[in-house]
């Protein structure tokens, strides 16, 4: 499986992902560090990427080189983030397209490729019930490599259990990172606040991608069908679509708005995408609306 195509490589050539909050990270890079004062000296220069503030750039430089390029400062570092991915049973269900798994896995693959192209170190972990794979954090394009080749292979059983799951890695992730969650979240709304709100305590950004299938939202099932919950061994259920449609759909979206209002409680960046549309469109549409935030803002606080 192709998870980062060229036409989505070449959609994103541009792409970055702003930092609102302090990073603790290993290296230079081009993040606040939360460490100021007597290390706030010029350290370097790198080439200027959109999204930079224009007052950093070296005029003289420019003006001897014709090169774009920003001064660099040793209180700057850069990132470590996290990729929670859902690979349970759930994650499994394809519809008429591919599966949320192979979607998400898509997703997170092209988070990866922006991340570590902007210096940032991305690390992976792969959960159900428990944790079935974890690569820890890099910034080389070896790195990314390794990423996408464990992903690839990543498959989709047993049930979910990602509020324990977030809990538990909350106290062994290093303080003030990124954690990106991918899942269909199909979880207790409080009991995942309250685990993403453990993240948060530990000083970390937290983004939160909800993965449904277009038929899971639309529900646009007529003749009678025979259902399957695919994380738990209770059988099937032969089902009247037309009978359940209204009731369902309402449950469906008091679930989605009670995980978006968790996330929103707790400062969490919170996004819904269906497997049908463009991996490249999304997260364009996401990382522009993230930065006119953080522009808004005045910057990482």
């Amino acid at each position: 499986m192709n998870l980062l195509s060229q036409t989505t490589i070449d959609q994103l050539a541009l792409a970055r992902f702003p930092v609102r909050r302090a990073m603790n990270g290993t290296r230079n890079g081009s993040h606040r560090s939360p460490f100021t004062g007597a290390s706030a000296e010029f350290a370097q220069h790198r080439e200027y990427s959109p999204g930079d503030e224009p007052r950093r750039i070296d005029w003289r430089v420019l003006a001897r080189t014709d090169r774009f390029v920003v001064k660099q400062y040793d209180q700057e570092t850069n990132l470590r983030a996290t990729i929670l991915l859902d690979c349970s049973a759930s994650m499994g269900f394809a519809g008429a397209g591919i599966s949320k798994l192979a979607y998400a896995t898509q997703l997170a693959a092209a988070l990866a490729w922006v991340l570590i192209r902007q210096g940032d170190a991305v690390g992976l972990i792969a959960y159900d019930q428990q944790i079935r794979l974890r690569l820890p954090t890099a910034s080389t394009a070896g790195h990314l490599h390794r990423l996408l080749e464990a992903m690839a292979n990543l498959q989709s059983q047993h049930a979910s259990a990602t509020p324990t799951l977030v809990h538990q890695l909350a106290e062994t992730l290093p303080s003030r990172g990124l954690v990106i969650l991918c899942s269909d979240l199909f979880e207790d709304p409080p009991a995942l606040q309250h685990a993403l709100h453990h993240l948060r305590h530990r000083h970390h950004e937290v983004l939160v991608v909800q993965v449904l299938a277009p038929e899971e939202v639309s529900f646009p099932f007529n003749d009678a069908i025979r259902f399957r919950d695919l994380e738990r061994c209770s059988g099937s259920m032969d089902v009247d679509p037309p009978a359940i449609r209204r009731e369902y759909l309402r449950q469906l979206q008091a679930h989605l708005e009670a995980v978006k209002q968790a996330c929103h409680q707790i400062e969490a960046d919170y996004l819904m995408t269906m497997t049908d549309q463009p991996v490249a469109d999304v997260l364009t549409n996401y990382l522009a609306a993230r930065f006119g935030k953080q522009s808004n803002r005045g910057g990482s606080k």
